[in-house]
């Protein structure tokens, strides 16, 4: 019964930013937000190549580290998917 009453309590308090620091906060991640979209498409197109040259050249390891790094794109962009959702699931909206 105390559990359940503290866990409702824990759930209805919404954290807040100090006051002015709101603007910062969101300036920072929407610069990490649109660094790590550009970080994973550079590295995305870059693997491509890497795969196209490797194929292209007969040269196996070019065409696996290719390979390499489309999954390696791949999983990057799940957790910047799960990530975000982790965030905001901590910070909260509609308190």
């Amino acid at each position: 019964m105390v559990t359940q009453l503290t866990d409702t309590l824990a759930a209805a308090v919404c954290p807040v930013a100090p006051p002015g620091v709101q603007v910062y906060a969101n300036q920072i991640l929407s610069w990490v937000k649109w660094g790590v979209l550009a970080i994973l498409g550079v590295c995305f197109f870059a693997s491509v190549g890497m795969l196209i040259w490797g194929r292209v050249t007969h040269h196996p390891r070019g065409a696996r580290l290719g390979m390499d790094g489309i999954l390696i794109c791949l999983v990057g962009a799940i957790l910047y998917v799960v990530g975000y959702v982790i965030v905001l699931s901590i910070v909260g909206t509609g308190c």
